[in-house]
This record gives C-alpha cells, structure tokens and sequence, in this order.
C-alpha cells in the first residue's frame, strides 16, 4: 500500500466524512451484547443524524449517550428503539423529532 499509515489515515479505508465529523467513544454497559460489549470502542460520524435509516446510532435517552439500533416505525413520523439484549430494555417507540440523534455508528472494535 502506497503512502503514509496510521490511525489517521485508516479512518479514510471506512469513510469518506472528514476527520472533524467522527468522534470515537467507549460503550459502557450491556444493553446491546453480544453486538457490542462494555468497553467496546465505536467510531462515530456526527454528520449523520437522520435515524430514518435503519442502524446503530448515538441517541442522547435520559441524560446519557447511548448507543442503540434504531429501526423504521409503522408511522412515518416515529422510529422504534432496539436494545440488542431486550432482557433489560425492551423496544419502544419514539418521535423522530424528540430524538436526540448524536450519530450514526459506522464501526465497532475490541481489545483482545
């Protein structure tokens, strides 16, 4: 591979967003195990806000970031909030435009 390396660099092999846009944060707790586990590290592109698309996003629920997956609702105004483990948060429902989107997840790692 041509040209310079590092973490800088690699960012641009899963995204075209620039640098400024993305943020990087640990999950703590485990409301989407086995999809993502405490202390996993996301990269996030706070230029994606719109959750009309289904994915993992940081939504801002209950004075907290949280990351969840958020799917399409049977209205049109509305999405529905998924934990991946549903034992501790079931889905639900929410308005689109009380949403506190942060960003959409574009990639999850972990230490080994």
């Amino acid at each position: 591979m041509a040209g310079p390396t590092g973490p800088a660099n690699c960012v641009h092999l899963l995204t075209s967003t620039s640098l400024e846009d993305l943020s990087i944060i640990m999950v703590r707790g485990d409301s989407m195990a086995p999809t993502l586990l405490d202390y996993d590290i996301v990269l996030l592109d706070r230029g994606k806000i719109d959750p009309s698309f289904d994915g993992l996003f940081v939504i801002r629920l209950q004075n907290a970031l949280q990351v969840k997956r958020v799917g399409r609702a049977p209205r049109p105004d509305s999405v529905v909030i998924i934990s991946v483990n549903r034992e501790l948060s079931p889905p639900f429902e929410a308005l689109i435009g009380d949403l506190g989107v942060v960003g959409k997840v574009l990639w999850y790692g972990r230490k080994v």
